[in-house]
């Protein structure tokens, strides 16, 4: 089992940035860019202010010091997404995490200088593109204070938090193919609202809202019928995104009886260009408080 020590607090790069970086060399974000000199869409990473073409990395066989990475027959970064890579498990990008920290940490020369200057590039030169070819996207429920501020919006505040809120994790399948990367321009919805929630007329919508959300992907698969253990979970998670879930309120408290949301919903839902890693994220784990009412065993 490969261990997660890919967080060293101590570890600094060659690579120039300052304390406010968000992507720092302890970071290692995974996405995928359109290579502006080869015209090709691949997988990438960031440091500082630099993108950095993993398929070029990869071709010098780079990323392949560890026993799973250095057995895979095809070249997962050539891809267009991450898929390829995100299906090969945990184990695997903990390797990769620690062989890019290999070459891009301070004081290393296994990156010659022809490669340096083929693989990075401005991250304001270079054009993102979405990280991940998504098959299924379901919209889990799982602040209270959002679903809170939402059911008074919809149901009023005496009947806000539904029973089933506390006990299970809701949730609603959304279109999967209308989630775009940040920066996309978003067009406004049309379809029926209705200000008496009895007789509805067609408009555009009036009453756009956001979500900050946090997007989770799972890379490891089971098969249909399966069960994932609770205490497997995390190894099916790749990594984490931001997420922003578009709304049309006013479409949406006419159309969500009995089913929930459709139009409303389904129109666009924007995530960031990078995906962040549960090692990268490791540091920041805080302790939650205990649930009540307490869950069912099998959660």
């Amino acid at each position: 089992m490969v261990q997660a020590e890919t967080n060293d607090s101590t570890l600094r790069s060659w690579i120039a940035y300052d304390a406010e970086c968000e992507f720092p060399i302890q970071n290692i974000p995974f996405g995928a860019f359109l290579n502006p000199r080869t015209n090709q869409v691949v997988c990438c990473t960031r440091i500082g202010n630099h993108v950095i073409d993993l398929s070029i990395i990869e071709h010098e066989r780079l990323l392949s010091e560890g026993p799973i990475m250095e057995n895979v027959d095809h070249h997962v970064m050539c891809e267009p997404t991450l898929n390829k890579f995100m299906e090969l498990g945990k184990d695997a990008r903990i390797e990769v995490r620690k062989a890019i920290q290999g070459l891009f940490a301070a004081g290393s020369n296994k990156l010659s200088d022809a490669l340096r200057q083929s693989s990075m590039f401005a991250v304001d030169a270079v054009e993102m593109r979405i990280p991940v070819f998504i098959r299924d996207y379901t919209d889990f429920y799982s602040s209270y204070n959002h679903a809170y501020n939402v059911g008074c919006m919809i149901r009023g505040a005496d009947n806000a938090i539904q029973p089933n809120w506390m006990h299970l994790p809701v949730g609603y399948h959304g279109r999967a193919s209308s989630i775009v990367v940040s920066g996309t321009p978003i067009r406004r919805p049309k379809g029926q609202v209705s200000a008496d929630r009895k007789v509805p007329t067609w408009s555009a919508c009036m009453r756009m809202d956001l979500e900050l959300e946090m997007g989770t992907f799972i890379g490891k698969s089971n098969n249909m019928g399966e069960p994932i253990p609770i205490g497997e979970a995390r190894d099916h998670i790749f990594g984490y995104c931001l997420l922003n879930d578009w709304s049309a309120r006013d479409m949406q408290v006419w159309e969500y009886v009995p089913l929930g949301p459709f139009n409303a919903k389904n129109f666009a839902s924007s995530i960031s260009p990078w995906v962040i890693t549960p090692e990268a994220l490791a540091p920041f784990k805080v302790a939650l408080a205990p649930q009540e009412p307490g869950m069912l065993p099998y959660l």
